[in-house]
């Protein structure tokens, strides 16, 4: 609530006229401390990477042969694991006896 100089009126404020006024009072920052952030800003701008369609092309690219080289692993594991199998019986098909005489 504030008041009007000259008059015995009160006049409320709302809770946003109340903010506005308390931002547009707030400190404001040192020359030297507002050049260091504006710095900071720069900085942090010129060292980001911008996406652009090649880069997109490059990782796709990477997960395929990400993908590939997970395939093969497992083809290679499942055929080393059925000749472990096969070594296992003896009596398979292909198997040659081994005999002693």
């Amino acid at each position: 609530m504030t008041t009007v100089p000259g008059h015995n009126q009160l006049l409320q404020q709302s809770v946003m006229t109340q903010e506005l006024g308390q931002q547009s009072h707030s400190a404001k920052p040192s020359p030297g401390q507002a050049a260091a952030v504006q710095q900071a800003q720069e900085v942090v701008q010129n060292t980001t990477v911008q996406v652009s369609e090649e880069s997109e092309r490059l990782k796709e690219q990477k997960e395929k042969r990400k993908e590939r080289l997970r395939a093969m692993k497992a083809r290679k594991h499942r055929k080393q694991e059925r000749e472990e199998e096969l070594a296992m019986d003896p009596e398979a098909k292909g198997r040659l006896l081994d005999t002693r005489a």
